[in-house]
């Protein structure tokens, strides 16, 4: 089997009932992947997949063969998202903080495409991260974010 992980193809022998979430996290030690509710609901296991955020948790690895994933680590903190993250205080504990920053990046580069340098509506931003879940309650703080990395405010460049 053969997956591409942040750019790299790795040839793997999986069992079809490996999550992709341990491959990342035990395999490739790549551990800003987190596993938190192992239900598919919190969103903290999110991932990339060619694009498209996915949940890592439920998801067999052998559904994702031949495809590119990418994870945090690939993000490489140079999204906008990211620095509007620390910019505005969205952070507390950080376990959820991976899963919101995939999902929030993959919102943020689309409602871009389509908007400009407008800023979404609290509603949209709500609707774009509806699977993600901080028991912190650090929402405010990642509301702001996501709309300041979606007009690339001052402290998002």
């Amino acid at each position: 089997m053969e997956v591409t992980v942040n750019g790299t193809t790795h040839r793997l022998g999986s069992e079809p009932d490996v999550t992709t979430v341990h491959l990342l996290r035990e395999n490739l030690d790549l551990t800003g992947t987190k596993l938190v509710c192992g239900a598919g609901v919190c969103g903290a296991c999110t991932a990339h997949v060619d694009g498209v955020p996915r949940v890592a948790c439920l998801t067999p690895v052998t559904a994702w063969e031949g495809t590119s994933v990418t994870t945090v680590e690939g993000l490489r903190g140079e999204h906008p998202v990211q620095r509007a993250f620390a910019a505005h205080d969205a952070l507390q504990c950080g376990y959820c903080t991976p899963g919101f920053f995939m999902e929030a990046a993959s919102f943020v580069d689309r409602w871009r495409a389509g908007h400009g340098d407008t800023a979404p509506s609290r509603a949209e931003i709500g609707a774009a991260l509806a699977g993600h879940l901080c028991r912190c309650g650090a929402y405010e703080g990642i509301y702001a974010a996501v709309a300041a990395a979606c007009t690339r405010g001052p402290r998002c460049r």
